[in-house]
């Protein structure tokens, strides 16, 4: 993390302070003695040991044992988890911290009484002073959780202009209509751009895009958090981990023990990661949703036969917006209501099957990073078979720890990278265009609702195929009882009844993933078995036995050691 960045982070509510601080105070800390043996133990091992070994009431008591326990028993992180794993019912109130949520559903399962709400109001605040307790783990959660995207990213814009004005010794553009972000994204004018323009200059180019004046007709234009919290307060939605319903989430994306900014006076700290509202269902359940839903007009015309000469009105029978329409009730989850607070959002990923989709804002901004299929962000770890990816628990972490790195090794040319980094803004009315197979982040630099639809065109349709072909089981999103193993050919089937020519196109056009090796001689010596199993049976079988001679380099590919 660069020691020169403008972080406002400020101090814990609590008085806790980085370990480090504890030689600028000139005092000693006080771990030893508050922990005993325990202090043997480093706190992010005794943050998980918290989590997953005790339950409530002993953690309660083990918090009164101590200023450093009640400083890790406090921390937000333990029982948001806890929460998670005692509890499953729907979130119809939100009670201002993960700690008052466990107390209040405890109390609704012991049937207590309605004056047992002061005791989860007493919950919600932690208000016994945490100073003197100096801890890494804890104040990194802090960190994290009190980080302001959006002066971090001006921060960096700045120091790209200034090195570009450097390079090129002359007065630099500005990002178009966001100058306080880097932004080298590509924006086209939907009231422009034809269906045919769309496919042959980005589609077929399987190349990213921003479409603006896209959805100034739109009726979901004006959906906002208070919109979502006014027409669908009492219904449940699904963010990440948890079910809530809109009202709850609206106070819980502005508390401070939610998806808010620390607060000093109640000594609350909020999720370093906040949930994020990703629903698929609310378009098919609402009507008013159902009506209010657009689709780009540049995207949705994806022709099965489509010439430049070809009228919309020609060409209107024989195109669709997506191909997994064809597979009727059996198709994936498609399209998705998202909406949250500043900092929350999606790390690092692919979409899944190799579809592609549009995202499109309807209140607030959203920053996007993407690269190339072909290029793994750094600090995102992949397995072999590309089934896994590992990347750090946050995306504010992973803005602090890796952005830099990012912005070095693929930014612009001019600034030393390789130029693969596509990243700006998408503000309220534009239309992100996600291609087939690239890594993408978003992050919301304040309150943001947005509509997100994946589909398959012929575009992508080859890509597509050849993942449900040779991947099937990573494969997602399908909820029909029938085997992933046989999606492929109920798909194809689909397709070459409703075009033949397409499909056959499609299907000679299909590569075999790189990731999908050879099969391999099952009858080898050892070949079934693993590198962890055979570490094992050497370590215990000889007292000589080294890492190097029972496990083969090409066999750590997966393993991120670094």
């Amino acid at each position: 993390m660069s020691s020169s960045l403008p972080l406002a982070v400020g101090s814990h509510p609590l008085g806790i302070k980085p370990l480090g601080n504890a030689w600028f105070d000139g005092v000693q800390s006080t771990r030893s003695h508050d922990l005993g043996y325990f202090s043997k133990l480093e706190d992010a091992f005794l943050l998980q040991l918290l989590i997953e070994w005790l339950d409530a009431p002993s953690l309660l008591r083990l918090s009164a044992a101590g200023r450093s326990f009640y400083a890790l028993g406090n921390t937000p992180s333990v029982w948001r988890e806890k929460y998670i794993a005692d509890f499953h019912e729907d979130i119809l109130v939100w009670h201002g911290s993960w700690r008052a949520m466990y107390a209040a559903a405890h109390l609704k399962r012991q049937s207590a009484s309605e004056h047992d709400l002061a005791m989860i109001r007493a919950a919600s605040q932690c208000q016994v002073s945490a100073k003197g307790v100096y801890s890494e783990a804890i104040y990194h959660e802090f960190m994290t959780s009190a980080f302001d995207p959006a002066p971090f990213l001006e921060h960096h814009a700045r120091l790209e202009q200034k090195r570009l004005r450097r390079v090129r010794k002359v007065s630099t553009e500005e990002a178009h209509g966001h100058p306080r972000f880097s932004d080298n994204f590509t924006r086209v004018n939907a009231k422009k751009m034809s269906a045919f323009d769309f496919v042959s200059h980005y589609a077929e180019k399987n190349y990213p895009c921003i479409l603006v004046h896209a959805t100034e007709d739109w009726p979901c234009r004006t959906w906002s958090l208070d919109y979502i919290c006014q027409a669908w307060g009492s219904r449940i939605f699904q963010a990440e981990a948890i079910r809530i319903s809109g009202r709850a989430y609206i106070d819980y994306a502005r508390s401070y023990g939610g998806g808010g900014q620390p607060d000093s006076q109640i000594g609350a700290v909020p999720d370093t990661s906040p949930f994020y509202l990703f629903d698929a269902t609310v378009a098919a359940e609402e009507v008013e949703a159902s009506k209010g839903w657009r689709i780009p007009s540049a995207i949705v015309r994806y022709p099965a036969q489509y010439t430049e000469s070809s009228s919309d009105e020609e060409s209107a029978d024989a195109t669709r917006a997506d191909l997994f329409s064809l597979m009727g009730a059996m198709r994936p989850d498609y399209r998705w209501l998202i909406a949250g607070p500043a900092r929350s959002g999606s790390g690092w990923h692919k979409d899944p099957n190799m579809t592609s989709a549009w995202n499109a804002v309807m209140h607030g901004t959203k920053y996007w990073m993407m690269l190339p299929p072909d290029v793994s962000p750094p600090g995102v770890f992949v397995s072999e078979d590309h089934s896994e990816v590992t990347a750090p628990a946050s995306l504010s972490e992973w803005m602090l720890d890796f952005y830099a790195e990012t912005k070095a090794k693929h930014g612009r040319r001019e600034c030393g990278g390789d130029g693969q980094l596509l990243e700006g803004v998408c503000a309220a009315g534009e239309v992100m265009y996600v291609p087939s197979g690239w890594w993408h982040l978003v992050i919301n630099l304040d309150e943001s609702v947005a509509l997100t639809q994946n589909f398959v065109s012929k575009a992508e349709l080859s890509s597509v195929l050849a993942f449900m072909k040779y991947s099937p089981d990573q494969i997602s999103g399908f909820r029909s009882k029938t085997g992933k193993e046989t999606l492929y050919d109920t798909f194809l089937s689909r397709l070459l009844d409703y075009d033949t020519t397409m499909t056959q196109q499609a299907v000679n056009e299909m590569k075999k993933p790189a990731f999908c090796a050879p099969a391999t001689d099952v009858s080898k010596e050892d070949s079934h078995v693993s590198w962890r199993e055979r570490l094992c049976q050497d370590a215990t079988a000889t007292s000589t036995w080294s890492l190097a001679g029972c496990i083969d380099d090409s066999e750590l590919g997966d393993i991120p050691w670094s």
